[in-house]
């Protein structure tokens, strides 16, 4: 007895879909749990230079002093100063240094307290919402002889 016509059930193509998209991601946990997730981290996570600066937009319009003046944000760019890939400061701190400009995270004119810190040059300390105020600054943190306490009202 010779049967023609013998066919078998192949497997649909949902099947074989879900088979390769299970397969990819347990490679992927294999790889986070033997290599470490911090090699894959930088994979999963890309710029927020957006985000950090809307955030600190809604923080100065809605005037939440601990949100802009003390909340420390990490900011990602692939281009930041220095050869970074991520800062940590807060959108005061961020809005002040110009080397930050380019990012669009600007001032909040009289919503932070006064900020003293550290300069290298007398230059650094001359112009809009800085002046010298000897004495003022932690003389435990000066960074060099020729240092300059700078206020910066903000």
């Amino acid at each position: 007895m010779i049967m023609q016509n013998k066919r078998g059930q192949g497997l649909s193509t949902n099947a074989i879909i879900l088979i390769v998209l299970g397969v990819v991601i347990l490679v992927v946990l294999i790889i986070g749990f033997t290599m470490g997730w911090g090699n894959i981290a930088p994979w999963l996570s890309g710029e927020n230079v957006n985000t950090i600066a809307n955030q600190c937009e809604a923080a100065c319009s809605t005037r939440s002093v601990y949100d802009f003046c003390t909340k420390q944000r990490e900011l990602k760019a692939s281009d930041l100063p220095g050869g970074e890939k991520s800062v940590t400061k807060s959108c005061f701190e961020f809005s002040i240094d110009e080397d930050y400009n380019p990012y669009g995270i600007e001032k909040c004119p009289g919503l932070c307290p006064s900020t003293y810190v550290w300069v290298a040059s007398e230059a650094e300390c001359v112009g809009e919402g800085k002046d010298m105020v000897p004495g003022q600054c932690d003389a435990d943190t000066k960074p060099g002889e020729n240092s300059i306490c700078c206020r910066i009202t903000n």
